[in-house]
């Protein structure tokens, strides 16, 4: 055998194709080792280099400071959440598969009961028309999105001008080459279409930053994150991230204070790059501070991100990781603030609040009296409330799982208002010469409404009538009937066309009028203004009993259900008005709900040696909560639509004359004017009949003879408008007076900002009728921060500070960064017997002889000196209540600024200060002062003329 292989290897190697066959060989194995370094060895640094590759850097968000108050409690801070992220890898499929992916993730996130995050400039409203939710140059970039513009400079005209409805569609359908192509089909509701837009729309704008995942659901439920994971496999790029979600403890007691945050816009992103140090601090789906101390604060709070290099290769698809640096957490604020005074003058003012409702409400008819101290508040401006300040949900009364008894009062609606739109249609007809005065005063109000009406929708052009057009006058006079003027209103030009949907086709007058009409009747009945009014009428012509109004707040939740009240109801056991004002009097009925006269007030309490604010009251508040993050959508609309007005901060905000709180000051200014002497008296007249129409006094019977402490304490009128005049060195020169007053008023910082540390209007210094201005009235106005720091520089003899809410900001390990100190606006330099005058007349005040508001104080073991003021803003609502004080009134500690909007008197916003100097200087009865339940207004405190 070995033979044979020895004779065919000689043959071979004897052979000519032997060199061939050695060659081919050596090249075979050159190529297999070839291939199997490049594949096998090389293979994945080979795939790399032959990709464009980039490298990229993504932000790793840092964790937000926390807010505390004075004490050390926890008001702000963060909780770890869920969210739900989109990353385009290029694995989405086409566009019919990317929306069907989002219509699903979309159902889970809903269905277990979370909602969309994706921040989207086109909004329905709830008659499914669509609308921009921003305006401006926010409007105009997002329409350069759309169109894939470099620069808003390149929008053409029909671009700029596209309205929602347009857009919409042009996402939506639109298959041009240079539109984003989302071929959202008919298969999905307007609504549907509309949420998948936005998730598209995002990832759209994304396109150029595909290794950074959008945000499209945050603080999800643990349910949707197991849900999202189970279905990982049909939903394509998307993912579960850990966030940090902001917290508010106590929201309503501290939500004017602290603020909210929310995600950045384009707009902020633009300010902030201004200022160089930011810009590359925030990106769009970043938190930021939006108001309050959130946003003054904003550079601590805010924290230093960290980061992560990535390669990534040309679609954008991250490769290697290259560095990570941490982020560092932002800064920790200490306020000033005493959260449990805090919320202990919050819940005192509520009940005084409740409490002078409850002495105002009668169980009668709308009554109208001439005098703003004596105005009463009917039980059917009650009954209304609940529908006028949206408490009971008119579309729930045809909601799916109304009652029978919504049904019925449902039914009653519409019954009325098809009864009045057909009385409207008749009264309006192309002929109708029926003008307000020829139709009931019912009809009159609802023909003023449909005016009004046609100008907020744009229809009627107010800006062009002519008021001195003889017919506009003759309607104004009743003379002429609306549908004559409207038709003449269309003749002038008063009324925008494009309006009507009319396109280039002629019509005549009468053929618009019509469709104004038309317009107008269809339009009133989506009206929510119309609405109202027709609930109104149903209330005031007793068509809609009390009963059943108190039985619809079980119904809706208002109230938490309780059958033997119900019961009680239903047997007439108890009548409505009754139980209406027990709900008020256990405050499961709030003044903010109801929001009549009075529903607001605000409190501040500072430390008048430093500066410091302990406590900014403001009532009423809202969750803050429901703002940060991201907004809930429904109870925005409700809070938005609220009449009292919870997102303003009544301390810095609201503006009042300081009515004879003001007199303190005045006091000053003619002393050390010379105006009058430490021993100086006027005798009270009365009337004041050194000017024409001269004003009276509030005494019928006059005071006597005062010197400036007796005036101070009795609060007389005459006193000070005799100082006024001096002021105007005996004339009638208003202009002198109000330059002297002006040069006090200064001294005292009403003429700037009073220093806190959040949104704050500017103050005005009267600069009309130096008599009047001297009682505290004239232009004066003033916010309770502004008068708060007029009484602390009172109280501690001159030294007026910029007032502060900030103690100290702290590191994440407790560092001091900053210990701040309320700066020093300015030294008040007067006579030390002036002062003494001066705080001799507010002792009196609370403690006097002839005070008024003596018997509030009783029982307190600190003496404290005060003064009232009563400020008229209107004859048809009851007048602005004020009170400043501090105490001890030997040696002063704190300050007390306490103001009532439409409180009646002010021995109300007295009495309220009272309680606040019970709680804060009697600490053993606290709990009884907390626990006490609202009672009817002290009969001294609504005796109070000042």
């Amino acid at each position: 055998m070995f033979d044979v292989f020895l004779s065919w290897l000689k043959g071979n190697l004897k052979s000519r194709m032997l060199p061939v066959m050695l060659i081919y060989f050596a090249l075979f194995f050159v190529l297999i080792h070839r291939i199997f370094t490049l594949q096998i060895i090389e293979g994945e640094e080979r795939a790399q280099e032959n990709e464009k590759r980039t490298e990229k850097t993504r932000d790793l968000k840092s964790t937000r400071g926390n807010i505390y108050d004075c004490n050390g409690v926890l008001l702000a801070t963060n909780e770890l959440s869920y969210s739900v992220t989109i990353e385009d890898t290029g694995t989405l499929g086409t566009s019919e598969e990317k929306n069907e992916m989002i219509y699903k993730l979309i159902g889970i996130i809903e269905k277990n009961g979370d909602s969309l995050d994706c921040d989207f400039e086109i909004k329905m409203d709830k008659n499914g028309e669509f609308y921009f939710d921003v305006e401006g140059t926010a409007l105009l970039n997002f329409k350069r999105d759309v169109y894939s513009l470099n620069s808003i400079n390149n929008l053409n005209e029909q671009q700029r001008t596209a309205d929602a409805k347009t857009i919409y569609e042009y996402l939506r359908y639109a298959k041009d080459s240079s539109s984003p192509k989302f071929n959202i089909s008919d298969q999905y509701t307007e609504e549907e279409a509309l949420k998948i837009m936005a998730v598209r729309f995002k990832l759209f704008i994304n396109r150029s930053k595909k290794y950074l995942p959008i945000t499209v659901a945050t603080n999800v439920k643990e349910k949707t994150v197991a849900t999202v994971k189970e279905n990982s496999a049909d939903l394509q790029g998307v993912d579960i991230a850990q966030e940090n979600y902001r917290i508010y403890k106590d929201s309503k007691y501290f939500s004017h204070i602290i603020g909210y945050t929310g995600t950045i816009n384009e707009e902020e992103i633009a300010q902030l790059t201004k200022t160089g140090d930011y810009k590359l601090k925030y990106t769009s789906s970043d938190q930021i501070g939006k108001t309050g101390i959130e946003k003054e604060y904003e550079s601590y709070l805010h924290g230093t991100k960290g980061y992560e290099k990535v390669v990534v290769n040309e679609s954008q698809r991250v490769v290697k990781l290259e560095k990570r640096v941490e982020a560092e957490a932002g800064d920790d604020i200490y306020l000033t603030i005493d959260s449990k005074l805090q919320k202990a003058s919050y819940k005192m003012l509520e009940k005084k609040l409740a409490g002078i409702l409850m002495d105002k409400i009668v169980n009668s008819p709308p009554v109208q009296t001439k005098k703003s101290d004596d105005m009463k508040t009917s039980i059917y401006d009650v009954y209304y409330a609940f529908f006028g300040n949206n408490i009971i949900n008119v579309e729930k009364l045809n909601g799916k799982k109304a009652s029978d008894l919504e049904k019925k009062v449902y039914k009653r609606y519409t019954d009325e208002r098809k009864t009045v739109s057909n009385k409207l249609e008749s009264i309006l007809a192309v002929d109708s010469k029926t003008t307000s005065k020829d139709t009931s005063e019912e009809m009159a109000e609802y023909l003023d409404y449909i005016y009004k009406f046609l100008k907020k929708e744009g229809i009627l052009l107010g800006d062009s009538i002519d008021i001195n057009n003889s017919t506009y006058k003759a309607y104004l006079d009743g003379k002429k009937s609306l549908s004559e003027f409207l038709q003449y209103a269309i003749s002038n030009n008063w009324v925008d066309l494009s309006k009507l949907d009319i396109g280039d086709e002629y019509y005549s007058s009468t053929e618009i009028y019509k469709k104004i009409l038309k317009y107008t009747l269809e339009g009133i009945k989506k009206d929510s203004d119309f609405t109202k009014k027709v609930f109104y009428n149903l209330v005031y012509s007793y068509k809609l009993s009390g009963k059943e109004i108190c039985l619809l707040l079980f119904d809706q939740d208002v109230l938490e259900y309780n059958e033997g009240e119900i019961e009680k109801l239903r047997n007439d056991n108890v009548s409505p008005f009754n139980f209406i004002k027990d709900k008020i009097k256990n405050l499961e009925i709030t003044p903010a709900q109801l929001a009549l006269d009075p529903c607001s007030g605000s409190i501040v309490v500072t430390d008048v040696n430093t500066g410091q604010v302990k406590a900014s009251v403001s009532y009423p508040g809202y969750d803050n909560n429901k703002f940060a993050n991201k907004i809930d959508t429904d109870y925005y609309y409700q809070t938005y639509y609220d009449l009292s007005i919870p997102t303003m901060n009544r301390v810095t905000q609201q503006r009042t004359a300081p009515g004879s709180t003001y007199k303190a000051l005045v006091s000053i200014a003619a002393l050390e004017e010379g105006a009058i002497q430490p021993g100086d008296t006027i005798t009270d007249k009365v009337k004041f009949e050194r000017i024409s129409n001269g004003p009276k006094c509030h005494s019928s019977s006059g005071h006597g003879k005062l010197d400036i402490p007796g005036a101070l304490e009795v609060s007389c009128n005459y006193f000070f408008y005799e100082l006024g005049w001096r002021l105007c060195n005996n004339s009638p020169n208003h202009e002198l007076g109000l330059k002297k007053l002006k040069k006090y008023a200064k001294m005292f910082g009403l003429d700037a900002k009073s220093g806190m540390e959040v949104l704050e209007y500017e103050p005005k210094i009267s600069d009309s009728d130096a008599i009047r201005s001297a009682i505290g009235q004239g232009t004066n106005s003033y916010t309770p921060s502004q008068i708060s720091r007029y009484v602390t520089t009172i109280a501690n003899k001159g030294t007026c500070y910029d007032l502060t809410l900030i103690d100290s900001v702290r590191d994440s390990v407790g560092r001091v960064l900053l210990q701040n100190k309320a700066k020093v606006y300015n030294k008040v330099k007067i006579n030390p017997r002036d002062w003494d005058l001066v705080h001799s007349g507010m002792e009196r005040v609370v403690n006097g002889s002839k005070s008024s508001i003596n018997s509030l104080f009783s029982g307190l073991d600190v003496k404290i000196s005060g003064k009232t003021g009563t400020a008229q803003e209107s004859k048809t609502r009851p007048n602005h209540a004020l009170f400043i004080s501090f105490a001890p009134s030997d040696n002063p500690e704190i300050s007390v600024t306490a103001v009532i909007p439409n409180g009646y008197s002010s021995g109300n916003a007295a009495d309220l200060a009272s309680n606040v100097y019970r709680y804060y200087f009697d600490k053993d009865g606290r709990d009884d002062l907390l626990n006490s339940k609202v009672s009817g207004s002290n009969s001294a405190a609504q005796s109070i003329r000042d």
